[in-house]
C-alpha cells in the first residue's frame, strides 16, 4: 500500500565548514523571505506536498506534509534527497537511482517553495554541487552473487542461504524491490483448500464446460495435462458447485492458453510442459515456503489480477514485507547486501562466470567472486523504451510516448550481461503492455483495484468494447483501437469496498481529489465527467447488470460476473496502456542454469524471474510473474548452492 499524509521532520543541521553554507547564496538564496512555505511537485503516483522552511539566506528545513509513492520503492529519495538540497543549498543535487521520479517530485516541490520565499529556483539548479569521490577497490568473496534485489533476486539468496551458502546481492538502486515491490504482487497459485471457501461466481461453470469440448489432439505435449483436467472438471460439475474450482491442471492450460501467440513475422509462441508444470505446480509450495520458512506474513485474500483468468492470486499482507523479511533471512545467515552497486560486466575464466565487475554510485570499483556461481535477477526491460521497440515484433505500433509501469531500473542489464558471457536469448520481440496503466503517470492504478470479474470497461463515447476477462494483450489491443486509446474502468461503491480492492476508502478520496479517479453520485453525472453521452452510458450500464442476471454476455462473450453496477457513488478511472512486462530474455533449463547458444549450459551462471525468456511464451496472466519469479528464483538458489 502506498504512504499516505506521510509527515516526517526532515531538518538537517547545515555544514559548518568554511564558507560552505554560502553555496546556495549566490543571488538564488540571498533575499529569501523568512518563513516556511508549502510547495509541490509530481512524482510517479501524484503530488508531492513539502512544507519548505527559509532564513533570508538558506534552506534550514524540509518537511513532507502529504505523498502517495511506492513505500520501500520512494523511501530512500525522502531519506536523502531533502537533507542533500539542505547540505548543498542546491537543486541540482543527483537524483536516487530507482526512484527518479520521486526524487524529481521532491527537488521541483522544494523549487516551488522557493519561488514563494522569494528566491529563484533556476539559479538554485544551478548551483555546483560537489561530487562525490571513489573510494579504495572493494574485493570480496562469497559462495553465490545475485545480481539484482527484486523478487526473483531475494527468493535466490534466500533460498541459497537456506541451503548453506554465503551470498552478496548486488543491487544498483538505493533499495530492493524493483518491479516486484510496484506490482499488484498478487502470486497465482492453484489452492483447492482455500478455493473451496470462495463462493463461485456466474458464468465460472460455463468456462468449464467449454473446457470439455477442447481437443487434446491441439494442445500437443498438454495432452495428457488437459486430459486429467477434464476428469477433474467432469467430476466437479456433477458435484457441488458453489465454491471456485481449481488445479494445478488448469493453471497450466490456462497459462498455455494465454500464452500462445503469433507475431508480426508469423513466429509462434507457446509454453513447455517442462516449464508450466513447474511453474505451477511449485507456485503453492513456494508461497508457504515465503510464508513458513523465510517468516513473510501471508494474507488470507485471494483474487483475480487484471487478465489473471481466474480466482487464484495470493497475497501477502504488506508489500514491504516481502523484502524486510528476505533481506534478515539472508543477512542473518552471513549473507550481505550492497546497495547502489552496478553489475558492469561478469567475470569469465576458462569459460565458467567466476564472478561480477561493479561499481558503487561514487565511482568506487568493486570485485566480487563467486565460488559457486553468479545468478542474475536484475529483471526485464520494460524501462528501456528504446530497447522494447527494438526488438519488437509483437505490436504493430507501441504509441510515441507510451508510458511504462517498470521501475527506471528495469533497463535489460541482466540480459546484455549474460550476453558478455556467451547466453543464448530467446522471445525478445514479445513485451506485454498493461491495459489499466494511470492515463498520466502509466503506474499502476492500486487506488481502485477491482476484480476483472467486476470489471467495466467504457470507451470515450460510454461504450464497452471488450470482453473484460480476456488477456492482458486481448485488452490492450482493444484499447489501442478506441479513441485517443483511452477507457474508463466503472466501478460503484460495492465494488470499491470489495476484498479484492486493498485501497482504503480515504485513500480512493485522495485519488479523486487530485483527478486520477472520477467520482459521482449519478451514472448521468459520472457520464458528464468522462465526456460521453448519458442516455448511451446508462444504456451500457443497464446492459452490463443484465448480464450479470444472466450470467453470460451475448455480445462479447464474458462469462465470469460477480457484481452489479448500481449502488451510488459511482466511479470511472481514467487508463491507457502502458509497457509492463517483457517476455524474453536469457535462455534457462528447468534447473535455472543459464543456456548459452549451443543448447549446453554456461558454467557458473544463473537466472530468473523477469531476466529469463520462454516462461511465459507470448502473453503472460496476470499473477504468473510473482509465481516465477519465486519459483525459480528458489530454484535458482538451491541449484547454485548444491554446485
Amino acid at each position: 500500500m502506498k504512504k499516505t499524509l506521510m509527515r516526517k521532520l526532515l531538518t538537517v543541521a547545515l555544514l559548518a565548514a568554511a564558507g560552505m553554507f554560502l553555496i546556495g547564496c549566490g543571488g538564488a538564496g540571498k533575499g529569501y523571505k523568512p518563513g516556511t512555505y508549502e510547495g509541490s511537485g509530481t512524482g510517479i503516483h501524484g503530488e508531492i506536498k513539502l512544507s519548505v522552511t527559509f532564513s533570508e539566506s538558506e534552506i534550514t528545513g524540509i518537511e513532507v506534509v502529504s505523498q502517495s509513492e511506492t513505500e520501500g520503492v520512494s523511501d530512500p529519495a525522502f531519506k536523502r534527497i531533502p537533507g542533500e538540497i539542505i547540505r548543498t543549498q542546491s537543486l541540482g543535487v543527483d537524483t536516487i537511482s530507482g526512484c527518479t521520479y520521486s526524487s524529481k517530485g521532491i527537488i521541483e516541490a522544494v523549487g516551488d517553495a522557493v519561488g514563494k520565499a522569494g528566491g529563484d529556483p533556476e539559479k538554485l539548479k544551478a548551483v555546483p554541487v560537489t561530487q562525490a569521490v571513489a573510494g579504495e577497490k572493494i574485493e570480496k568473496t562469497a559462495d553465490i552473487i545475485v545480481v539484482g534485489g527484486g523478487g526473483a533476486g531475494m527468493a535466490a539468496a534466500t533460498s541459497a542461504a537456506e541451503n548453506g551458502a554465503t551470498v552478496i546481492i548486488l543491487e544498483k538502486t538505493a533499495a530492493l524491490g524493483g518491479n516486484t515491490l510496484v506490482s499488484g504482487l498478487a502470486m497465482n497459485a492453484a489452492d483447492p483448500e482455500k478455493q473451496k471457501l470462495i463462493k463461485s461466481m456466474p458464468g465460472q461453470d460455463t468456462t468449464l464446460e467449454s473446457v470439455l469440448s477442447y481437443d487434446e489432439r491441439e494442445f500437443g505435449e498438454f495432452a495428457g495435462t488437459l486430459n486429467t483436467l477434464k476428469g477433474q472438471i467432469r467430476d466437479y460439475l456433477a458435484g457441488d458447485r458453489s465454491y471456485v474450482f481449481d488445479s494445478v491442471e488448469w493453471h497450466m492450460i490456462q497459462t498455455y492458453m494465454g500464452g500462445k501467440r503469433t507475431d508480426l513475422n508469423g513466429k509462434h509462441y507457446e509454453g513447455k510442459l517442462e516449464f508450466l508444470s513447474i511453474l505451477c505446480g511449485k507456485s503453492l509450495e513456494t508461497y508457504k515456503w515465503l510464508g513458513h520458512v523465510v517468516g513473510i506474513p501471508l494474507s488470507d485474500t485471494i483474487g483475480s489480477p487484471v487478465g489473471s483468468m481466474w480466482i487464484r492470486g495470493h497475497n501477502f499482507q504488506a508489500k514491504p514485507d516481502v523484502f524486510k523479511y528476505t533481506s534478515e533471512f539472508v543477512t542473518t545467515r552471513g549473507g550481505e547486501i550492497m546497495l547502489e552497486t552496478r553489475a558492469e560486466h561478469l567475470i569469465v575464466e576458462n569459460g565458467a562466470v567466476t564472478g561480477v565487475e561493479a561499481r558503487k554510485l561514487d565511482g568506487t570499483e568493486v570485485v566480487v567472486h563467486a565460488a559457486k556461481g553468479v545468478i542474475i535477477t536484475t529483471g526485464g526491460f520494460g524501462g528501456n523504451g528504446d530497447m522494447v521497440r527494438e526488438y519488437n515484433t509483437y505490436w504493430p505500433e507501441i504509441p510515441e510516448g507510451i508510458k511504462t509501469t517498470c521501475v527506471a531500473s528495469a533497463t535489460g542489464d541482466g540480459i546484455n550481461l549474460g550476453l558478455e558471457a556467451g547466453a543464448n536469448v530467446v522471445d525478445m520481440g514479445v513485451t506485454q503492455l498493461m491495459p489499466t496503466a494511470n492515463a498520466t503517470t502509466g503506474a499502476l492504478i492500486d487506488g481502485l483495484l477491482v476484480a476483472p470479474q467486476n470489471y467495466i470497461f467504457v470507451n470515450k463515447e460510454g461504450k464497452r468494447f471488450v470482453n473484460e476477462y480476456s488477456e492482458r494483450d486481448v485488452l490492450a489491443s482493444a484499447v489501442l483501437k478506441q479513441t485517443d486509446g483511452l477507457f474508463f474502468t466503472i466501478a460503484d461503491q460495492p465494488m470499491a469496498g470489495t476484498v479484492q480492492n486493498h485501497a482504503p476508502q480515504e485513500e480512493i478520496d485522495k485519488m479523486v481529489e487530485k483527478g486520477l479517479i472520477y467520482k459521482a453520485d449519478s451514472l448521468a453525472a459520472l457520464a458528464e465527467k468522462i465526456g460521453c453521452d448519458a442516455s448511451v452510458f446508462e444504456k451500457t450500464i443497464a446492459y452490463y447488470n443484465s448480464c450479470v442476471d444472466r450470467g453470460e454476455d451475448p455480445e462479447f462473450g464474458k462469462n465470469v460476473f460477480q457484481m452489479k453496477v448500481e449502488t451510488a457513488p459511482f466511479y470511472a478511472v481514467p487508463s491507457r496502456p502502458a509497457v509492463h512486462h517483457t517476455m524474453g530474455g536469457l535462455q534457462i533449463n528447468t534447473s535455472a542454469e543459464v543456456l548459452g547458444t549451443d543448447g549446453t549450459p554456461v558454467e557458473g551462471l544463473y537466472a530468473a524471474g523477469e531476466v529469463t525468456g520462454g516462461i511465459h511464451a507470448g502473453n503472460r496472466l496476470g499473477g504468473n510473474a510473482i509465481a516465477d519469479c519465486m519459483v525459480f528464483g528458489r530454484i535458482a538458489g538451491k541449484t547454485a548452492a548444491a554446485e
